[in-house]
């Protein structure tokens, strides 16, 4: 306990990075829909973007505190803590971290529907991201980033860069891919896109979502296993 105390502490200064990187996004997201609905919208509605854009913050900041995994790491080793200290500490503070973004997120949308009935009175708000402040989306969302920050710091640990970019490209990546491969796969014809997502439709009908819901827990425990893995082998000058 006293170490995640002390590693909570040498790390402080990430949450108000991250949060200054959210009202950031907030005000750009505002001034995004203030922009289209003075010049581009036709109807009478708007949507929270500046909300959108500050849970987005909330994500990367925790999916970018693992390229910092390295440093934090050798930092707690050469500090004389153990490797399982720093296994059980450091994934909590990221979870912390985390859902201080969240909370921060959600005030930010109270502010921002606050600020639209005041701007756009009797309007209709076609996109509000509230519901995504529920209890089981928070904890799912602060679960993902919990163990994509963990397996991206020991894979960058064990394979450099690479390793990073190994999990982080498909992070950023794979969902653009899986929606145009699906759209594309809905107009037909014989395109690479197409056909991934004829792939994709295949795949998913051999289970039911259980299934593939149990399969792609199996498979992060085993990713968080080889992570663990990696804290546990490597030594302060890896």
């Amino acid at each position: 306990m006293s170490f995640f105390f002390k590693h909570l502490r040498a790390n402080r200064s990430g949450t108000p990075i991250m949060l200054a990187f959210q009202g950031g996004l907030f005000l750009f997201g505002v001034l995004l829909v203030a922009i289209v609905n003075a010049f581009l919208n036709d109807e009478q509605d708007y949507a929270a973007i500046g909300s959108l854009m500050a849970l987005f913050g909330t994500a990367f900041g925790g999916l970018i505190r693992g390229q910092g995994a390295p440093v934090r790491y050798r930092m707690a080793l050469s500090m004389g803590h153990t490797r399982r200290a720093y296994i059980l500490a450091d994934p909590a503070i990221t979870a912390l971290n985390c859902l201080v973004g969240i909370g921060a997120a959600w005030l930010l949308n109270k502010l921002e529907m606050w600020a639209y009935g005041l701007l756009y009175p009797g309007w209709v708000c076609s996109f509000d991201v509230s519901i995504i402040f529920q209890w089981w989306s928070i904890l799912l969302l602060a679960a993902v980033v919990c163990i994509a920050d963990f397996c991206m710091g020991a894979f960058q640990l064990r394979f450099g860069a690479k390793g990073f970019m190994a999990i982080w490209f498909p992070l950023c990546f794979s969902p653009m891919i899986v929606v145009n491969a699906l759209n594309a796969a809905e107009e037909g014809g014989a395109s690479l896109m197409a056909q991934i997502g004829r792939g994709l439709i295949f795949l998913a009908g051999l289970l039911t979502p259980a299934m593939w819901a149990a399969v792609g827990a199996a498979l992060l425990l085993v990713l968080v296993a080889l992570s663990a893995l990696c804290y546990l082998r490597i030594g302060v000058h890896a």
